[in-house]
């Protein structure tokens, strides 16, 4: 996949004031059969520092009842190199901000059940687009063979408290499970 969308560099995708305020998040994993393993939803809260870094924190819901929360602290400079460093990576995410698209490449320990977690190496693109939704592919790896495929769409809400809590705004349906992995927003 290539990170740079051809003759669409319209919107120009801004990550710190893209996620600055509250963005949702939902999606889902597919292994690399295409099969979707896990659906989840979340909630993001960016605040930029006085120094112009974003401090991104994250809390994800899975369909399978695990809970995720992460923090964030994000640079990125006038010519659009992208650097991260978090609570859950090894290391720190790389990347490139390119028009309306960000491709960052690192290393995340992932929490898979309640008493595992594996260290991925991810592939991430973004694309922005021009309603302002922000669409997320990421290749995932481990050992250097991909497992499997993440997808995933931003929004802002309308319909937002400004100071909601960051574990707010989705959880699982009292019928979801596993396999139908169905959620919704509350």
């Amino acid at each position: 996949m290539s990170p740079v969308i051809p003759n669409a560099n319209e919107p120009t995708f801004d990550f710190v004031s893209y996620f600055e305020g509250h963005r949702k998040v939902s999606g889902w994993f597919t292994d690399r059969f295409g099969n979707v393993r896990r659906h989840f939803c979340g909630d993001f809260f960016g605040t930029v520092t006085d120094d112009g870094k974003l401090v991104l924190d994250e809390a994800l819901f899975y369909s399978d009842g695990m809970q995720e929360t992460r923090t964030w602290t994000v640079s990125v400079s006038d010519t659009g190199e992208f650097r991260a460093v978090s609570d859950s990576l090894v290391g720190e995410a790389k990347g490139l901000v390119s028009g309306a698209s960000l491709n960052m490449q690192y290393v995340m320990k992932v929490q898979i059940d309640s008493k595992r977690s594996w260290q991925l190496t991810m592939d991430d693109f973004m694309f922005l687009q021009p309603d302002g939704r922000l669409h997320n592919f990421t290749h995932v790896k481990k050992f250097g063979i991909r497992i499997g495929t993440v997808s995933a769409q931003y929004h802002r809400p309308s319909d937002v408290v400004a100071n909601e809590p960051s574990a707010a705004g989705c959880k699982l349906t009292e019928n979801s499970n596993a396999s139908l992995g169905k959620v919704a927003y509350l």
